[in-house]
This record gives C-alpha cells, structure tokens and sequence, in this order.
C-alpha cells in the first residue's frame, strides 16, 4: 500500500465531502456519482482503486458555473511537485435574456486572473477549492473585475488600433500517444470553446489536436493540456500566420471532435488548406490522399488550366 498515494486520496474526498455540504443537489453535481462512491470505498479500506480523477460542476450563484477536474495525484502536499486541479470558469446567462452582459461580468478577464492566482495558490500542493471558490465570491462582492462598460470601451478604443497591432494567430500541432478518456476529450471542447480556438481533435491511438487562434490564447490551451496526465503529449509544431507555408487561416468552421483513422488525416486536414508538403514537415511523412481524391484533385487541377486558356 503507498501510503502517501491513500493519504492524497482521502484529502481530495474530504474536500469533496466540505464542498457537497456547502452547496445544495442543483448547485453541485458530480459527473459521475457511481464512480466517486467506487472511489469512496476503496479510500475507506486503504485501498487505491485504478482511477482517482473525479470531476463536477459547481454553479455559483448563478453568475459562473465551474467545471472542476482533480486528476490523479491531488494533492499531491508537495511543494516540489504540485498537482494542481483544473478549473474553467463559463458564463451563465441570464434566463429573460441570452446577453451575457445582463451578469456586467467579462469571464475572460476573470478567468485569466483566476487561472493566474490558481497556479500561484496551488503551487504549495495542498486542497485549493474551498480558497478557490473564496476568491471567486470575493470578486463578485467587490466587482474588482471587468465590467461591461468597460469592456465595451476597450474594445471601442480598439478599433483605433492600426493593424500592426492585432495580436498574432498561430497553430499549434499537439500529438498524444492516446486521447480516450471521456473527461479530457470534454475538457479539449470546452477549453478551444473558451479560449476562442478553432481546428479539430482526432481521437484514438495516436491523438491529435489542432488549435488555431489567437497565439496568446493558443498558448494558454497547450499550458492547460500538458497539466493533465498523460502517458505522453508532445507540441509537434507551433505556426505562425505569415511565415513560412502558412498564410492563410485554415479552420474557419469552428472545432471539431473527428472520428478518423490515422491515415484518413490528411484528407481532411488537406482540406483545410494544409499540404503534403506541410503534413510531412510536421509528422515526417508525407501526406497522401486516396486514389479517388488523387483523381479528382487532377480533374480540377486540368479543369482551370483549360479555363486559363
């Protein structure tokens, strides 16, 4: 028995257990109930059951609701290593009326600061949730984040900004030795959601993840990935718009889960504007498209040759 391992478990159930007697049935909901009785039990015979990873949903006074993660290992009350939770904070509307505005709350801004003061809390390795949600009250009572009005003005006042000024889009190129797990494949939705990112999750045995967006933003989607567990995760290649063969966006139409094998991927990455020549840069070899495809890609190729003519 690693009795560090049973005392880790037993903390992130106490917790748990503060949280469930703080808030009501309809404030708090577990994703899996079964599952956390399951881990329950095994915590009360010393025992560690395969999977420790719990996750739930806290809404918080119908401003925010919070989508909480605690991965196996927290906390991890080690200072050296800390195992953080993964927290993502989402707007809830108003029920008279789909404006977020009705709330005057920028969740961007409050989520960069929180995300912020999280990974500075959580770096001692203890429970944070209970001084998480603490903090978050604390900035509804005190309305120290962006407001609406403002909100409103900065991005008045951006308009005024000449182009060299726009922030920079990249694409970043993520390569997994699996993705499966129904928890992470949520969390890669909601967070490309949040974050304002487009491209697609391929998953299976190995994974992919294409993000395109903001560079700032796209940044803070791969720190938020690389701290789940996983058996191994890599960032293949970070692009940005502009340089080299990439000058156009290439994922328009929002993000998307894809249920494709490995050698269906560039066919449809291709596509999306990204070519042989580019699929081989970043996974070593090069992309091919079926037979079919090859043809008809001819046919066009011919087709506007002739138009030219």
């Amino acid at each position: 028995m690693d009795k560090r391992k049973i005392d880790s478990l037993k903390s992130k159930i106490d917790e748990i257990e503060l949280l469930l007697s703080m808030f009501s049935e309809n404030e708090i909901k577990l994703g899996d109930k079964e599952a956390y009785q399951n881990i329950k039990c095994h915590a009360e015979l010393n025992v560690l059951p395969e999977k420790t990873d719990i996750d739930f949903v806290i809404n918080l006074e119908n401003k925010v609701e919070l989508s909480v993660v605690l991965p196996d290992g927290y906390p991890s009350w080690n200072s050296c290593f800390p195992v953080k939770p993964l927290v993502t904070l989402r707007l809830l509307l108003s029920s008279s009326s789909s404006d977020p505005s009705n709330h005057g709350i920028n969740v961007r801004e409050l989520s960069s600061r929180f995300n912020q003061w999280l990974d500075e809390t959580a770096n001692n390795g203890e429970p944070v949730l209970v001084a998480s949600i603490d903090w978050l009250q604390n900035e509804f009572i005190n309305g120290s984040f962006m407001l609406n009005e403002t909100v409103e003005s900065i991005q008045t006042n951006q308009t005024l900004l000449d182009d060299d000024n726009k922030p920079c889009i990249a694409c970043l190129w993520i390569i997994s030795h699996h993705i499966r797990s129904p928890i992470k494949r949520r969390l890669i939705l909601e967070w490309s959601k949040e974050l304002d990112l487009t491209g697609c999750c391929m998953p299976g045995k190995p994974g992919l993840i294409v993000v395109e967006g903001e560079e700032s933003k796209a940044d803070e989607y791969w720190r938020r990935l690389r701290n789940l567990q996983w058996k191994h995760i890599q960032l293949r290649e970070k692009e940005i718009l502009g340089s080299g063969l990439y000058k156009l966006r290439r994922f328009t139409d929002g993000f998307h889960e894809l249920a494709l094998s490995q050698q269906s991927w560039f066919q449809w990455l291709y596509q999306h504007k990204v070519s042989s020549e580019e699929y081989k840069r970043i996974f070593g070899i090069p992309g091919r498209l079926p037979q079919s495809e090859q043809q008809h890609c001819r046919d066009h190729h011919e087709q506007q040759q002739q138009s030219k003519s």
